[in-house]
């Protein structure tokens, strides 16, 4: 099982490397007060982290898998500091960043650490600061991992109560994984400001 996890996200950063960044974090630039720190959480193959340097952003980046730093040197930037980490193990500076970007990422985190990683989140934003990300339905087709947490409508909504919902934006829909299989999405797009 461990051996499949690790193939399965090799070939997601394969198959993700040349993505566009996400349509949801360059929404979300357009509510940003100032563009001095960022951090991406769950980068991946880096396709965000490489638009947040491009927009002027001294960008932190995340993700629990090796493969990342690989993809995070070759970028050669003084302004990238790269940590290989899970995010509950991760100690977010507090009111530092003036965007958080977590797209489907957050998802991937144990329920029992579900809470506390987004509180610590929203606690790195500067005051005025931005939230983006996904949070995972009910009906999505991998609900029935325990390893991952998933939320309704208005318990995303009581989760980020204390900030400002710019955008909230439920989508379901018959798709694909990165690796092209077939997959039910029930998925909540959010952008949220720090009060």
């Amino acid at each position: 099982m461990i051996s499949k996890l690790k193939k399965d996200w090799t070939e997601y950063f394969e198959n993700t490397k040349e993505y566009p960044p996400s349509k949801l974090l360059i929404e979300a630039l357009c509510y940003v007060n100032n563009k001095h720190k960022a951090i991406d959480i769950g980068g991946g193959a880096l396709k965000d982290t490489r638009y947040l340097l491009s927009q002027g952003f001294d960008t932190t980046v995340i993700d629990k898998e090796d493969q990342m730093a690989t993809f995070a040197r070759k970028l050669k930037s003084d302004r990238l500091h790269y940590f290989i980490t899970t995010f509950a193990n991760f100690d977010f500076p507090e009111n530092e960043y003036d965007i958080a970007s977590a797209i489907y990422s957050l998802p991937f985190n144990l329920p029992e650490d579900f809470d506390y990683v987004l509180m610590k989140v929203k606690n790195s934003l500067v005051k005025g600061g931005i939230f983006c990300g996904q949070f995972f339905g009910e009906r999505d087709d991998w609900h029935i991992n325990p390893t991952m947490t998933f939320h309704s409508g208005e318990k995303v909504k009581t989760l980020l109560a204390d900030m400002n919902i710019l955008l909230f934006e439920e989508k379901e829909f018959k798709g694909k994984t990165a690796n092209n299989s077939p997959k039910y999405w029930h998925v909540f797009n959010v952008i949220a400001r720090k009060k």
